[in-house]
Order: C-alpha cells, then sequence, then structure tokens
C-alpha cells in the first residue's frame, strides 16, 4: 500500500516520491548474491483459480479505494475523497493529449530521464484513483477512463513494453513504474481488455522477472511480481512474491536488515528504520494481509519477527505520531516527507498488521494506533491515508474497548546502528552517533548534501514542541551546529565514511536507565573526544573529556540549537535574569550556573544546568534557506526560501585544545523555577571525567553509570573493569542491579569487573555472566564474545543469608584449539575433525609467509605464573612460531615440523606471569619454515597453562 501527502507534496513530483516509499536505490545495492532468487515461470490459472484470483483482485482494489461500503459524508473521508478528486483532476488537466505527443506530461520526459517513466505512471494512478474512488466526483467518469486507458496504451507503445529498452536507474524500470501500474491495472481492470492486461503485465514481467535483492529492494520485488501475479493470473508469480519475502524475515548480525535489538540497516552502514525499513514494513504488511487466508497465504513461521520489529524497531522511535530523523537516513532531505509525514506509513502498516496478528498483538497495535491519532492534532494521518485505512482507523477511534497506550518508560541501545532513545512521559531524548561500524552520513543522488554531523552525538529531544523537526527544521537550521556535537567550526564531514574508532554504544539498567559513550574522531581531521551521555528520570548528564585538535580551527561543544516560535521571542533566561528577546543578540557569559530557554507550546521549557559553572555562548537568530540546499534531485530540488529562528548554546575549547572537557544536564520540560530548585540541589555527581573514564551519579535514585575507556585496569564510580566496557549499577535496599556491555563490539573474550560493595548472594543473571565472589567485594566475569554490543544483567541481593563465595574457577586443563575466540589473524583458519586431535578436532592456520599471525582471546581465570605450551599435530608444511601475551614475547620461536612417526607433540614456548584474572591476547606470528618443511602453516590442537614450578 502506498500512502500520498497532500499535506506538503504539492506536485506530481513530489506526491510520486511519497506515493512509492520515498527511497530511490541504485544499482549497486542490489547485491543479487546476497540472497535467494526466485525464479518465476508463467502458469495458467484454473477455474477455481481464477475465482480466487478475482477476490485477491478486489481486496487489493478495496486497499487502495476502500471499496463502496463507507460514509461518504463523514468529514475526514470526505476530505480524503476530495483531496484524491483534486490530485487525478490536476493530473488529467496537465496530461498532453494531442497524437504527436513525445510526452505524457510535461514534468515527465521520456527518453533520458528514467523517473519520468515512474512519473508518468504515478499520473495516471493519480488519474485512476480518483476514476474508482467511490464518492469521487470524477468517479466513472466516461472521458476520463477513456484517456487514462489511452495513455496506458501510448505507454506500452512507445516507453514500457515487453523487451523495450531501459536507461539510467534501474529503479525506476524495476520497481518505481511496476508498482504503480499495478495499481492501475488493479484499479481498472473491469475497463480493460484481456489484450491490454496481457500487455501490460507482460512489461511487467520483462523489467521486474525474478526477486534478487536485499532489504527494502527485495520488499518491492516481491510486491510487484506478487500482485503482478494476481492480475495476470499466474500462481507461479504469486508464490514467487510471497516467498521472496522469506528472506527478509529474519534477524541479520551484519549487512541489511533488522537485528534483534531492533536497528534496521540498509546500505550496509546507514541506519534506516524510519526510511527503507518503514518501506519495508509497509510492504510486507500489505502483502500479508491480501494474501492472508488465501492459497498464498505467507506460513513462514518466522513471520512472528515482523510483530516483534513493532514492539523493538519501530515503537521506539515513533514520538507522539512523529518519526525520530535519527533513522531517517538521508530522507530528511525530502522536503514532503517531514518526520509527521513519515510516520504516517509506520503507523499504517500497524493497522494492517493489527487485522492479521495474533489476539495480543493486535490489541497492542490498536492501542498504539489509538493514542497515536489522539495525538495527530493536525490529522497528518487521517489526510494520507486510504479511504479504507481511515475507516479502520475512526472504526478503532470509536472503539471504547481498545485502551489508549500508555507513554512509555526505557532506555534502550541499538547497538546495531549506533544509536540510543531514552523516554519518559513528555519527552523522548535520541543520540546518533558513527563509528568504525556505521557510517556517519549517507549522501547519495544528490540527496542530503548537509548531513555533516547528524552521526557525530547529535541529540534530539522531542517533547510537546512537535514541530520542533518538522516545519522545516532542516533547510534553515544550522548544520555546522547540531545539538550534542563537538565540531570543528564551519567544517563539513565527508558522505558515506566511517570513523576509525569503535567505542561506539552503551549499557541499560532496570530497562529504565542507561549510559552512552561515543569515540568522537573527526574523519580526515585530528579533532577526538570521549563523549558521554547518562539518562536517568527528568535530567540528561552529557560529559566531555579529551577534546585534543591539531587542525587549526575553532571547536566548540553545541549544548543547544533549538527552534523557535514565529517571532523568535522564546524568554532565556540565564542565572535568574533575562535575556534580550531580539533576533541577533548574541553574547559569551562567564561562570553560568543555569540556563532556562521557553518552549514553543505550554510544557516544552527546557533547562540546562552547568555543575560548576560554564562560560558558555548563545546566539538567537533568524536563519534563511530552502530544501534543494539539502536536495537538489528532480523529486525534490525545492528552491522557495523558508525563514525560521533559533536559539543556540555552545561551549568553546577554542583551536587545537588540549584535553579538553564539558559537562552539563540537561533538563526536559522543567519551568525556570524548578531549573533554579535542581541547580541549588542538583540529584547529580560527576564522579569522573576524563579520558580514561567518565562516570554520574543519580543521588536520588542511587544509580550509576560508567563508561571505561580504555583496555587496561580502571577504577571509576566504585567499579574497576579490566577492559573497555559502559557500565549501569543500581542499587537499592535489597538489590544490586548490574549492566555491563562491549560497547566496541571487538572483544572476543571476557570483561573482568569489581564492585566495591558486598553482596549476599545472587538473584538472576543472565547466561553470559559469572558470579566469581559476593563478599568482601562483588566481583564479575562477563563472556562479550559475539554479542554485538548487547548488554548483559545480574541481579545480587544485599540483604538475607550470607551465601558462600562460589568456588574458584580452575585453569582449563587444555584450550581446545577450535572453541578459542580468535581475536585477529592475516590469513585464514580451516577445522578439521582428526581422530587423534583432543577433542576431536584441530584447526589449520593457514599462514604462508613470515609476519602472519593468528591471535586468540585466552580467559586465564586464576593469576600466576605458566609455562605456555602449544600441541600441533603432524603435518609436512607446519612452520616455525613465536608466541606472544599482549605482546610480550614468550621464550623463543619453536618449530613444529619434525619428520619422526609421531603424530603429535607439545611445544614449550617459555613462562609467563598472568598478574591477574582476565582476558589476554596470545599471538602466534610466523617466524620461518623449518628447511625441511613445505610451507609455514600450522596444524595447532590445543594451549595449555602448565604452573611452573616454583612459580
Amino acid at each position: 500500500m502506498f500512502t500520498i501527502s497532500m499535506k506538503r507534496a504539492t506536485t506530481a513530483t513530489v506526491a510520486l516520491a511519497m506515493i512509492t516509499g520515498a527511497l530511490v536505490a541504485f544499482p549497486s545495492d542490489a547485491r543479487a548474491s546476497a540472497t535467494p532468487t526466485t525464479t518465476v515461470v508463467g502458469a495458467t490459472a484454473s477455474v477455481d483459480t481464477a475465482a480466487e484470483f478475482a477476490t485477491l483482485r478486489e481486496k487489493y482494489a478495496t486497499m487502495l479505494t476502500g471499496g463502496a461500503i463507507f460514509d461518504t459524508t463523514a468529514p475526514d473521508i470526505s476530505a480524503r475523497i476530495a483531496a484524491i478528486t483534486a490530485s487525478g483532476q490536476q493530473s488529467w488537466d496537465s496530461m498532453k493529449k494531442n497524437a504527436d505527443r513525445n510526452r505524457l506530461w510535461d514534468d515527465s520526459p521520456l527518453g533520458t530521464d528514467s523517473a519520468g517513466v515512474t512519473r508518468t505512471y504515478e499520473h495516471l494512478r493519480s488519474m485512476a484513483l480518483a476514476y474508482a474512488t467511490h464518492g469521487s466526483t470524477l468517479e466513472g467518469n466516461a472521458q476520463l477512463e477513456a484517456d487514462l486507458i489511452d495513455g496506458l496504451d501510448w505507454m506500452n507503445t512507445n516507453a514500457y513494453y515487453a523487451h523495450g529498452p531501459s536507461y539510467q536507474n534501474w529503479w525506476h524500470w524495476q520497481i518505481g513504474a511496476p508498482l504503480a501500474l499495478n495499481d492501475i491495472v488493479a484499479l481498472v481492470y473491469d475497463d480493460l481488455t484481456s489484450t491490454q492486461i496481457s500487455n501490460y503485465m507482460a512489461a511487467v514481467s520483462f523489467y521486474q522477472p525474478s526477486v534478487t535483492m536485499t532489504g527494502a529492494n527485495r520488499l518491492w520485488e516481491s510486491q510487484v511480481i506478487a500482485i503482478s501475479g494476481i492480475l495476470a493470473q499466474d500462481a507461479t508469480r504469486v508464490a514467487a512474491g510471497r516467498d521472496g519475502l522469506s528472506a527478509l524475515f529474519p534477524y541479520v548480525t551484519s549487512g541489511d536488515g533488522f537485528t534483534r535489538d531492533g536497528s534496521f540497516v540498509q546500505h550496509d552502514f546507514y541506519a534506516y528504520n524510519g526510511g527503507y525499513g518503514t518501506s519495508l514494513l509497509s510492504g510486507i504488511a500489505d502483502l500479508l494481509y491480501l494474501l492472508n487466508g488465501s492459497t498464498w497465504d505467507v506460513t513462514d513461521p518466522q513471520r512472528s519477527n515482523v510483530s516483534e520489529w513493532i514492539y523493538n524497531a519501530f515503537e521506539p522511535f515513533l514520538y507522539q505520531g512523529n518519526m525520530m530523523d535519527m533513522v531517517r537516513g538521508r530522507e530528511i532531505s525530502r522536503y514532503g516527507v517531514q518526520d509527521d509525514d513519515a510516520a504516517v506509513p509506520v503507523v499504517a502498516s500497524i493497522l494492517r498488521l493489527s487485522q492479521v496478528s495474533s489476539a495480543p498483538d493486535a490489541a497492542a497495535f490498536k492501542s498504539m494506533i489509538k493514542a497515536w491519532l489522539a495525538v495527530d492534532a493536525d490529522k497528518t494521518f487521517l489526510s494520507q491515508v486510504s479511504v479504507d485505512l481511515i475507516a479502520r482507523a475512526k472504526a478503532i477511534q470509536d472503539d471504547s474497548s481498545v485502551p489508549l497506550r500508555d507513554e512509555l518508560v526505557f532506555n534502550r541501545q541499538f547497538t546495531g546502528m549506533d544509536r540510543t532513545v531514552h523516554a519518559r512521559p513528555g519527552y523522548r531524548f535520541g543520540i546518533s552517533m558513527a563509528s568504525s561500524r556505521i557510517a556517519a552520513y549517507e549522501a547519495i543522488n544528490a540527496e542530503n548534501a548537509k548531513g555533516w554531523h547528524t552521526g557525530d552525538g547529535m541529540t534530539y529531544l522531542y517533547n510537546g514542541d512537535l514541530g520542533q523537526y518538522n516545519d522545516d527544521f532542516w533547510p534553515t537550521v544550522d548544520s555546522y551546529r547540531l545539538p550534542g556535537t563537538t565540531v570543528l567550526k564551519n567544517t563539513p564531514q565527508k558522505a558515506r565514511t566511517r570513523t576509525d574508532r569503535s567505542w561506539v554504544g552503551g549499557a541499560s539498567v532496570l530497562g529504565q536507565y542507561g549510559v552512552t559513550g561515543m569515540d568522537l574522531h573527526t574523519i580526515d581531521r585530528t579533532l577526538e573526544a570521549k563523549k558521554s551521555w547518562f539518562m536517568f528520570d527528568d535530567e540528561i548528564v552529557a560529559l566531555g573529556a579529551g577534546i585534543t585538535s591539531t587542525d587549526g580551527i575553532g571547536t566548540e561543544t553545541i549544548v543547544e540549537n533549538r527552534k523557535l516560535n514565529a517571532a523568535g521571542d522564546n524568554a532565556l533566561t540565564v542565572d535568574g535574569a533575562t535575556e534580550p528577546a531580539t533576533l541577533g543578540w548574541s553574547d559569551t557569559l562567564a561562570g553560568v550556573d543555569r540556563v532556562h530557554l521557553a518552549g514553543s507550546v505550554a510544557g516544552s521549557d527546557i533547562g540546562y544546568y552547568f555543575p560548576g559553572g560554564a562560560t558558555v555562548s548563545g546566539l538567537r537568530e533568524q536563519r534563511t534557506g530552502n530544501w534543494k540546499q539539502l536536495n537538489s534531485s528532480s523529486q525534490w530540488g525545492n528552491s522557495t526560501p523558508i525563514t525560521r529562528n533559533y536559539l543556540s548554546l555552545s561551549l568553546d575549547h577554542g583551536s587545537n585544545p588540549t584535553d579538553g572537557a564539558y559537562s552539563y544536564v540537561l533538563l526536559p520540560n522543567k519551568t525556570s523555577a524548578q531549573v533554579d530548585s535542581y541547580a541549588s540541589n542538583p540529584d547529580i555527581t560527576i564522579l569522573e571525567n576524563s579520558p580514561s573514564a567518565q562516570a554520574v551519579r543519580e543521588n536520588g535514585l542511587n544509580v550509576t553509570g560508567i563508561n571505561f575507556w580504555k583496555d587496561e585496569v580502571t577504577t571509576a564510580g566504585g567499579v574497576t573493569s579490566d577492559r573497555k566496557a559502559s557500565v549501569m549499577v543500581s542499587k537499592t535496599a535489597g538489590t544490586l542491579d548490574v549492566s555491563v556491555a562491549d560497547p566496541t563490539q571487538k572483544n572476543v573474550g571476557q570483561l573482568y569487573l569489581s564492585l566495591d560493595t558486598p553482596a549476599t548472594g545472587v538473584i538472576s543473571h543472565d547466561p553470559e555472566v559469572t558470579v566469581l565472589q559476593y563478599t568482601p567485594t562483588v566481583k564479575l566475569k562477563v563472556n562479550v564474545n559475539k554479542a554485538g554490543g548487547k548488554d548483559f544483567h545480574v541481579a545480587l541481593s544485599l540483604d538475607g543469608t550470607q551465601q558462600p563465595n562460589p568456588a574458584p574457577i580452575a585453569i582449563p586443563s587444555t584450550y581446545e584449539a577450535e572453541t578459542l575466540p580468535v581475536n585477529a589473524l592475516t590469513k585464514s583458519l580451516s577445522v578439521a575433525t582428526v581422530a587423534n586431535a583432543s577433542g576431536g578436532k584441530r584447526i589449520q592456520v593457514h599462514n604462508s609467509v613470515v609476519g602472519d599471525y593468528i591471535e586468540f582471546d585466552l580467559d586465564v581465570p586464576q593469576a600466576g605464573t605458566y609455562d605456555v605450551v602449544a600441541r600441533a599435530l603432524k603435518v609436512s608444511d607446519n612452520g616455525i612460531y613465536q608466541l606472544s601475551v599482549d605482546g610480550t614475547n614468550v621464550g623463543a620461536p619453536q618449530d613444529f615440523f619434525w619428520s619422526t612417526n609421531v603424530a603429535q607433540r607439545d611445544q614449550t614456548f617459555g613462562s609467563y606471569t598472568f598478574t591477574k584474572p582476565g582476558s589476554y591476547l596470545v599471538r602466534l606470528t610466523t617466524t620461518g619454515k623449518n628447511a625441511s618443511a613445505s610451507g609455514m602453516k600450522l596444524a595447532l590442537d590445543y594451549l595449555k597453562l602448565v604452573p611452573t614450578a616454583g612459580g
């Protein structure tokens, strides 16, 4: 199903992109080899299946038009019908009808611009929808019908036909045009001849023969094929479209798709829940509904994941009917699809799913929909969706048995795409980051030209001021100065690039409080900083440390850059004194303790507290820009000037700062008096703010967050960690809750933690957490191998009978090579089953030149001095290897080639003192080979630690 925005989409070009999901991909995104190909072979329909095809076709047409069983005088339905009629009339009036035409519309040239093909069919679709919609003044208009069909035949003869040409962007030929053409045929099917239907569907089959792609592109392929199969009465093609969905249901751990934490990535490196993810959800929801109960019902057991996506991947990013911009990729640069419009297809999809989901999910989905509709004052949703969905939405609104969904309270780390969301009644806070895994921003196809710092730790505060990020925020905000970021002044970032830093992520405790961090390193510059956010109940603490640059450019942290009201006179109070409300005001204020900014609507005020005082630069300005400066594509190049007013607050670090720092507390929705009260008795204590660790305690909650930035033993906030980590600790009268994560997602071993408090026992714990000690201090070991940044939890009791400490974990008798986590390697390895190997398996390290290595993560649970032993199996191409532990060579290189008949051999490298329990990096590096050996490989069975005599 496709929705048209009539709120901002004032031209056919904009309407086109809204209808088709507004996401134009590129051929390189297809990656056909990444997923199975669903091949389509034609089939002939029987009498029974012909009847079923007719039922499905009529069902689909009803999805588009609403059918005929609704009250055309109901205000919302009447308004929508009027909009559909106006759009159809506009396309009809502007259509070229002369015999010697070379295009059907002036805005849709053919022959060079592939978008013209899709735009043409979208014009025809607008006409068809007005013609087929009950209650439209164009319903059944004979002349409209004639001109519409004449246009279809003209396109089938001159532009889009079986074995015809294609040029420029593949997407329009394979997805954009056939999506629209399918809709048209469904709408006017009974007015077409069988030959016309056959010809139109032959064109679709030619340009879209099979399902081969990934992500949203695959979904669109499946839609095109399944619906064209229904229209052509081709059972095999319907099945192929349905089966194409199966590759979309499973969760992914890398690349395009949904991850279990709720992230959605497209084009490998970009957060796109609100873009491609929305398109994928929309198409899946429609096909699940359309095919439900038919011969081609979707029965894949993993379709249940779709319901999970709603809770985990969409609901967290929908605030009061707005889709958070930080998961919309380059779509934020499209003037017809601002955050309120972007939410419409998500809500529409959830509405569709409520019709085909389990009873508990259906009830939850309806409750969500009712809550969102209740705050949709300007009826964005009801003004854009089909009449069918309007009728269904109104039924939910009028159903007293459906409760409103309560406002959400949560803290979620979306580690699959470097995003964090913190939700409280009255506001939602988001952080958008980049790393070595996720790129800062996408700018392709002449879109998102100023997305420079949207991935540099930009913070979003959604509250009662629901127009903050729509109402033309992006073309008017200073894109060099986005809230939350630490930047080089007036310096852009490269598009489609990732940083060289992996430390980005965080941890949540009790599902409500969280800490997030970002190791910032500006691409192609020297600016770096350790940035952390601590999210509690009614405050968010932001810390920065190690701010260093040699770029010779002024450096600043943007505390705020908030869009103001139309007059730009929102009251600004600094330490109790009111600052001028005139546009153009600026000042640098020293020793600032607190700031209050009045909101543009009631209840949307914001406070800012600066622990210890700060020098704050303030600027109240009027800014003018246009959408074309962000997006010069043919679909979205709107150059109409737009003016908005802003208030920014910043902290200046000077040029070439060394070890700079900052701290501030964001206080959402607090009045001026509440900010004054908070500043006089703040609830937070900053325990450390250094390049080694950042830690904050919320005193009232007794919740502490810590980010450990180094792979070394570090103590902060009453917690000691031996590796990089995010930690949250909540302490109540009887319970100690701890959450731990590896934000780098690179640690293939263990984290060892100790807390400066005892516990009496364990209440619950994730399997990855091992409690080593209760008293006199708590000690934990956390297995973070392949965790993908996920946080792990343990709850400990602080009262009751003291449990004895767990028995010490012994050193393993052997570390089997095939089970050892590999941290790094220069060549490949393989695992083979070998009868004489310990455990029945060994690995083959395929090193080939001096300097090649393999590095394992070795968990050593007991400190001590040990001889490090390696057992190898006899092969003719074993090489000579040097072993090192954490970069320190142990003994001398060992030759693993031998000519005797011994099947295996133990080689002792030397002794090493492991000073503490923990994970150690053990590397085997090729140094050469025996003259009789045929290579430098290594058939490794196991490693072994043997206590050194006298050690």
